[in-house]
């Protein structure tokens, strides 16, 4: 895998080294879109807003240090923020992501509908109980 090169970076609440979200261009976020495990993650986010580490290591049906070394380094980018909340790490997209790149995100997730993998994976998810994270209506 090779590394992403992520620019100045900042703390999110979990505390967690990150750049800012408006510094995500278009070579950095289709660098991001080219890994499978980072597309499923973000088309679970894109729909569920807030998701625990542990119900998308589930979901995915992926180790645990793989999800969150991918977690990471779209945290690291300015893609997404963590927060800890008790024992659990909680994970979403930074609301400061510019629109152009959520679109991007929202197409591919959209086009990505009619994909075995992700009906597999929302349905999964679907099955967990939620471990830390807000509901929403």
């Amino acid at each position: 895998m090779v590394p992403i090169v992520v620019p100045d970076a900042s703390r999110d609440q979990a505390g967690s080294a990150r750049a800012p979200a408006a510094s995500i261009g278009t070579s950095l976020l289709f660098e991001l879109l080219a890994d499978s495990t980072r597309r499923r993650i973000l088309a679970l986010l894109l729909e569920h807003r807030e998701i625990c580490v542990c119900r998308l290591v589930g979901a995915l049906e992926l180790p645990q240090p793989k999800v969150s070394r991918h977690l990471a380094a779209m945290r690291e980018t300015g893609l997404l923020v963590s927060r800890r909340k008790g024992t659990w790490i909680l994970y979403r997209f930074d609301p400061q992501v510019p629109g152009w790149a959520m679109r991007v995100i929202a197409m591919m997730v959209e086009g990505a509908r009619t994909e075995a993998e992700l009906a597999a994976d929302n349905a999964r998810l679907a099955q967990l109980a939620l471990c830390g994270e807000d509901e929403y209506p």
